[in-house]
């Protein structure tokens, strides 16, 4: 019935056509966009001429406009302008873990001419300039191959097979909705794009899970290894095939339930699942939220989860302490560790393309000066870097700072302006402060005191910036106790300068990353289903 519908509907056009502009519609070529047709049994590229033609009779109003005024005027009319987005699945699996299900590209002007070809040409050009101003330097992994295909007017359109039957079909056409390629298709695009970590580490955290089915995620507060976990869950269930259910995926975070009751529900588990009885209701993955002893953990897990091995859930945790290298390696004989630092992706390049997306998908009329606004967002990274380096000179490696912190910066000068004052001295002042004191306490004065709010003052980015100067508030240096002794810079002792953590060891810094090197090389055994290039990038 709406294969008869749109055929009338051209009909009536053709009709309508033919009644306004008889003369010009005899010759071949005199009215633009428009392909000559009165055969019933057209193409879809004619059927599309056709469609097409019915913008071009005159309104009621327009008696005194020439035929060909009217071809002409209708021509421009004729041009429209789409938006398009691109559209994730819904996924409703993480409790409480809302995502963002449409993502702005861009627009596209669409004109009588238009066909199946051009289309695809003009929704391909502008995914790519998004993932190119979005990350300059690696667009992510992404290209013009991500595209699986597009919908447009109901009609769902696959590249690189034939066009639909139905014709490109103008009427309300408002937007195009794009679809990238996923796990049908045996890819990750779709997952790179919305959690903007590079393709090659993403298809590294899932070849891993897939080989070994234990993973932790190690490193400071706010890299987004909370986020990550709950992609990878959704990943694992869907590619199970498994039905949705409320304990597919269950969560225990440590830091509120006790290591005895985490024990006792793996080895109800195990044995649930040697009995072989209700094992539809066996939880998938199972997430580790919040760890503090990592290693002890991992003897906890290999004591309790006693079944077969390919028959465990997947287990995956996260940890904001640096984990310790223990003499026997238990953690790496049955977890593999992703250690996130803010020196290095994705932690490091994540707030950049965090920030360009929310540019790009912001309103273009509020926001006229790109560049001016475009100015300002790339000031961020340099800020979060300079708080980066002052903790780490001042305080200890569990103060660093991450790249969530900055998430919620608005989009617009005069809005930032107050957002970001705000934010120094309300959250950044107490947060170093208090880190301050710690690194104090720990490692006593390591460096010469440097307010960082003198560097702040002097690269505020927006247009008329001094007046907000005085309303940033200093870091004083941190006080000393009553029964603390510090030692000026020039008198401290080596054993003053001896690291407490494993980040500050730089051999054990570099024994770790040879580690996470041999993880990456390992190749994923014949159970990984990412894309088919993985085998050689790994």
């Amino acid at each position: 019935m709406h294969n008869m519908q749109l055929e009338v509907d051209l009909l009536k056009a053709e009709n309508d056509r033919l009644k306004v502009a008889p003369g010009p519609s005899a010759v071949p070529g005199s009215i633009p966009g428009h392909i000559t047709s009165t055969s019933a049994s057209s193409s879809p590229r004619r059927s599309l001429g056709l469609s097409l033609g019915h913008a071009f009779s005159p309104s009621p109003g327009d008696a005194d406009v020439s035929p060909m005024d009217a071809v002409s005027a209708g021509t421009q009319k004729d041009e429209l302008t789409l938006r398009i987005v691109v559209r994730m699945p819904p996924q409703h699996i993480i409790k409480g873990d809302l995502k963002q299900q449409e993502f702005f590209l861009g627009w596209t002007k669409v004109s009588g001419k238009v066909d199946w070809k051009m289309l695809d040409e003009a929704v391909c050009q502008v995914f790519k300039d998004y993932i190119t101003k979005m990350d300059p330097a690696s667009t992510l992994g992404l290209s013009t191959e991500s595209v699986y295909g597009y919908s447009i007017s109901h009609i769902k359109r696959v590249l690189d097979t034939e066009p639909p039957e139905l014709p490109l079909c103008r009427r309300g056409m408002s937007s195009i909705v794009v679809t990238l390629k996923g796990l049908k298709e045996k890819c990750v695009d779709s997952l790179v794009f919305e959690t903007l970590i590079p393709k090659p580490m993403m298809q590294h955290y899932i070849s891993l899970l897939l080989k070994h089915r234990r993973l932790i995620l190690s490193g400071p507060s706010g890299t987004g290894k909370t986020y990550l976990t709950n992609r990878l869950a959704e990943y694992l269930v869907e590619r199970s095939g498994r039905d949705v259910t409320e304990g597919i995926v269950s969560t225990f975070n440590m830091h509120q339930q006790s290591c005895k009751d985490l024990q006792l529900y793996l080895s109800n588990l195990a044995n649930q699942i040697d009995r072989e009885t209700g094992t539809a209701d066996v939880p998938l993955v199972i997430l580790l939220d919040d760890l503090s002893e990592a290693g002890s953990i991992s003897e906890l897990v290999n004591g309790a989860l006693t079944c077969k091995y390919h028959k465990c859930p997947y287990i995956i945790g996260t940890t904001n302490q640096p984990v310790k290298m223990t003499p026997n390696h238990g953690l790496h004989l049955s977890f593999r560790m992703l250690t996130f630092s803010n020196n290095v992706e994705p932690a490091n390049g994540f707030l950049v393309r965090y920030l360009r997306r929310k540019l790009l998908e912001s309103d273009t009329d509020v926001n006229a000066n790109k560049e001016e606004l475009l100015r300002v967002l790339d000031w961020v990274p340099k800020l979060w870097y300079h708080l980066h380096t002052f903790l780490e000179k001042h305080s200890t490696s569990d103060f660093l700072i991450g790249p969530c912190f900055f998430l919620s910066c608005p989009i617009g000068i005069e809005d930032f302006r107050t957002w970001f004052i705000d934010l120094w001295n309300n959250s950044i002042i107490p947060y170093l402060q208090e880190g301050a004191k710690d690194g104090l306490k720990v490692h006593g004065q390591k460096a010469a005191w440097e307010d960082p709010v003198e560097w702040v003052r002097d690269t505020l980015p927006w247009p008329s910036a001094q007046q907000d100067q005085s309303k940033l508030y200093h870091l004083p240096p941190p006080t000393i106790g009553p029964h603390s002794t510090v030692s000026p810079p020039e008198e401290r002792t080596v054993k003053d300068t001896t690291p407490s953590s494993l980040d500050a060891d730089p051999l054990m810094a570099m024994l770790l990353k040879l580690q996470e090197a041999a993880n990456y090389i390992e190749s994923p055994d014949r159970e990984t289903m990412v894309d088919p290039d993985l085998q050689s990038t790994l």
